[in-house]
Parts: C-alpha cells; structure tokens; sequence
C-alpha cells in the first residue's frame, strides 16, 4: 500500500461519513417542513429575483470551473518542472500504484501539449 493510496482511501470515507451524516439532516429538515406546512403562511419570493435552487446550481458551476482552472494551472506546473525530476532508480515501476479510478481526466489536451512546448522549448533554451 502506497502513501497516495492510504490517503485517497481516509478520503473516500471522509466523504462517505459527511454523506452519512448530511442524508438525517435533510430528512429531518423535510419532516419539519411537512408539519409545519399549512399551519405557517407561505412566504412571498419576488419574482424579479433567481430561485435559491437556481443561485446554488449557479455557483456550483462557478465553483466546478474554478477548480477545472485550478487544475490545468496545477498540472502544467508539474509538467513545466518534470525535466528537474529523476525517477528513483531504486524503485521498480512496477511498484508504482495506477493513477484513481476516481480521478477524472484532464478536462482537455492543452495541459499536456503545452507541457510539451515547454519542454522542447527549455531543451532548445539548454542547448544554445
């Protein structure tokens, strides 16, 4: 078992136990409202404004597009400073775990074809 391994699996129960813990709240909040409708008058929502549902939809793709940045940002990083980085010899390849099933693709080759750019272009800046 690898160090990434460990962690990617403490990971997948952290989102396992905040599932678990999130599903009685929004039972209990569902429950409530059902006691309660009827007996509350309704609250009046102008219409000139998004409805909640369509605010937090909104934002979670802000958010989704932000981190796709992040991301891209990241991994070009990791592939600009490559060529600074040996592979330790003294471990097999074989060793070396599978990326996650879990883990999504780079949302598009850019990342990589830049990486490469820059990698021919820091060879070509070496060997003048």
């Amino acid at each position: 078992m690898t160090i990434l391994t460990s962690v990617t699996e403490i990971e997948d129960r952290i989102v396992d136990t905040i599932r678990e813990i999130q599903r009685p709240v929004v039972d209990y909040v569902r429950k409530s409202v059902e006691q309660v409708e009827g007996r509350l008058p309704k609250l009046s929502y102008p219409k000139t404004l998004p409805k909640p549902g369509e605010v937090v939809e909104s934002q979670f793709v802000f958010a989704k597009a932000l981190l796709d940045s992040q991301r891209s940002f990241v991994t070009e990083l990791v592939d600009a400073m490559a060529p600074l980085v040996e592979p330790d010899e003294d471990q097999d390849e074989a060793a070396q775990p599978a990326p996650s099933a879990k883990a999504e693709p780079a949302s598009t080759s850019k990342p990589s074809s830049k990486a490469k750019t820059t990698k021919t272009a820091t060879s070509k800046t070496t060997k003048a």
